[in-house]
């Protein structure tokens, strides 16, 4: 009896070559999707404390009444502290977990010499964006100027805007998220097969926002669960697998859109659809195309990553700008400004310093043209 030699393994396929200039964070997607799980638990945890405190501090003021205008009493103190929470979880990540040194891992990189020049740049980009506004539909009254009904709450949003928000959102967004995209969108524009699995993908984002921003909120909650329930038992079926992490972040993240496209406005809404559409359909053609070569696919993954970092920086103050399309696209300028900063620097310093002098000089407008707080019913005038 002739015994056959085992058959030898198949030969591994290559790895793809990433372009060399990309990132290379010591995180992943689904560390980012932690660190969020932080901040969210964070901010509900502290938001109920603090509205407990205001509530039985506030004689005649009923929950209700306090619920729909919390003040910056509430707001600023709450987000100051999940905006620590989150930072301490981006710090345990990267120095217990991954046993990097974080300001290095974060590129953080302190400009050398005429730092100030950056913080210049903020100043002028408020003052251009300031005279653009001036051609766009900016509502006289915006949500966020609840908190702005007397000199104490003006003097702790410009606190909150100029010493927390700065740090707290370049470090989420330039530093963390837009890290993970560029390495993954490089890599994805290498593989065609992947390039067609992302454009479905975005067809099936878009309709499910489409069904999340159309349905009641119990239809879309029930929606969810169930979905959550079924990218679950699939995760859980297949997490002895190596894909099994790539599919729990996109099933996050579908969940999350459906859900946050119900207090997106019908206007923002549209805009953000057709972006989807038209992505989808580009990538389509792209993947159905010869493969491209690593410096096209950097080019094209580095143009994704940017703009998906900047319309996410502006979408996150979306409920505070009445989600008026105006305003956003202004803090989309500022997000494009600030991520291409982070592109072209390969730091995070010099888009903290600019974002520094845009709000400080958002702020002092304010207090200048308010007689320093004092008559604050001119910021509707």
């Amino acid at each position: 009896m002739q015994i056959e030699p085992p058959a030898e393994p198949a030969p591994a396929s290559p790895p793809v070559q990433i372009n060399p200039g990309a990132e290379n964070p010591a995180w992943s997607g689904l560390d980012l999707l932690i660190i969020a799980l932080v901040f969210l638990a964070a901010l509900f945890l502290f938001s109920g404390l603090f509205f407990a405190v205001a509530l039985r501090g506030s004689a005649g003021v009923s929950a209700t009444e306090l619920s729909r205008n919390p003040g910056p009493q509430i707001v600023v103190p709450s987000m100051t502290l999940a905006y620590v929470a989150m930072l301490g979880a981006m710090y345990v990540l990267v120095t217990r977990h991954r046993r990097r040194h974080f300001w290095q891992a974060v590129g953080w990189h302190w400009p050398s010499g005429w730092w100030v020049a950056y913080m210049f740049a903020g100043v002028l980009l408020a003052g251009g964006l300031a005279q653009l506004s001036r051609f766009l539909p900016i509502p006289k009254s915006l949500p966020m100027d609840r908190f702005f009904q007397n000199p104490q709450g003006a003097y702790l949003m410009m606190l909150f805007g100029v010493a927390v928000a700065p740090l707290a959102e370049e470090m989420l967004f330039r530093g963390f998220l837009y890290p993970v995209l560029d390495r993954w969108l490089e890599a994805l524009f290498m593989t065609p097969p992947q390039i067609r699995r992302a454009a479905m993908s975005l067809l099936v984002v878009a309709g499910w926002g489409y069904a999340g921003h159309r349905f009641s909120l119990p239809r879309t909650f029930l929606a969810s669960i169930v979905l959550v329930l079924v990218i679950g038992a699939v995760y859980i079926a297949r997490s002895p697998g190596r894909h099994a992490q790539r599919l729990l972040l996109p099933g996050a993240v579908l969940v999350a859109w459906g859900l946050a496209a119900r207090s997106i406005s019908d206007p923002v809404f549209g805009y953000i659809t057709a972006v989807l559409l038209i992505v989808a359909v580009a990538l389509g053609w792209v993947g159905w195309s010869r493969p491209l070569g690593a410096s096209a696919a950097g080019t094209w993954g580095r143009l994704l990553a940017v703009l998906i970092t900047s319309l996410g920086f502006a979408l996150i103050h979306s409920e505070q700008l009445g989600r008026a399309w105006g305003p956003l696209l202004v803090l989309l300028i500022v997000g494009l400004v600030l991520t291409l900063t982070r592109v072209v620097t390969r730091a995070l310093a010099p888009g903290f310093l600019i974002h520094v002098g845009y709000n400080l000089t958002l702020f002092v407008g304010l207090y200048l043209g308010t007689d320093h707080f004092r008559h604050l019913e001119r910021m509707t005038q």
